[in-house]
């Protein structure tokens, strides 16, 4: 009975996720109805397959219209928490040194600081909170590829330790940032599976979200 069956739980979770733009409700609508009716006529092997590929594609456009829904802003807001990160967290690291303070204390306080600053970020530009955490990691590498490129003695050599350290703790700083940023969007829903009923009228809106004016 295709009434009983459930779309697979982490396309329905990566959808869920959008669940704060305005037309949401139509779009997962028109998604869950289709998944319903192919799993009638081919099985359900085929329409999770389908519902797989249909999520994905309507990650992709969601993703494309939060970005594109007040650029000017985001950046802006983008380039603000990387000077206050930057300026911040070097100011940690130079207090740690000077007081003699354990270099995992240091970092543990600068991972604090960029998860309130996301925090903070992602307040300022409701339902935007993902496009803030992309732009905000597009600018990081962006200035770290482009002061390398300019400045030739930044271009040191490490070691395989120590190239590991460095990412991991490139890593450690973005994923901070991103979960302060993305903190309000998800833990209200804690990526719950919204399983709409098949029952749910067709819009006549494509299932494709529109493009901003």
């Amino acid at each position: 009975m295709s009434e009983l069956l459930k779309p697979p739980a982490v396309p329905a979770a990566i959808l869920n996720f959008f669940a704060s733009q305005p037309d949401f409700p139509a779009v997962a609508g028109d998604i869950s109805e289709e998944f319903h009716q192919r799993a009638q006529k081919s099985g359900a092997k085929a329409a999770k397959r389908w519902y797989w590929r249909e999520a994905f594609r309507n990650a992709l456009a969601l993703t494309r219209r939060e970005l594109l829904q007040t650029p000017a802003r985001t950046t802006l807001i983008a380039v603000s928490c990387f000077l206050a990160v930057n300026i911040v967290t070097d100011w940690f690291l130079m207090l740690g040194l000077v007081s003699g303070r354990s270099p995992w204390d240091v970092f543990a306080t600068q991972l604090l600081f960029l998860l309130a600053t996301g925090l903070t970020g992602g307040k300022l530009l409701p339902r935007r909170e993902w496009a803030l955490a992309l732009t905000f990691t597009a600018l990081s590498i962006c200035i770290a590829g482009g002061l390398r490129w300019v400045f030739p003695v930044l271009r040191i050599h490490f070691s395989a330790a120590q190239l590991a350290a460095v990412v991991l703790g490139s890593g450690l700083r973005q994923g901070a940032f991103w979960l302060g940023c993305l903190w309000i969007r998800i833990h209200p829903r804690s990526f719950a599976v919204i399983s709409i009923a098949p029952s749910t009228p067709r819009s006549s809106a494509p299932r494709n979200p529109p493009d901003p004016d």
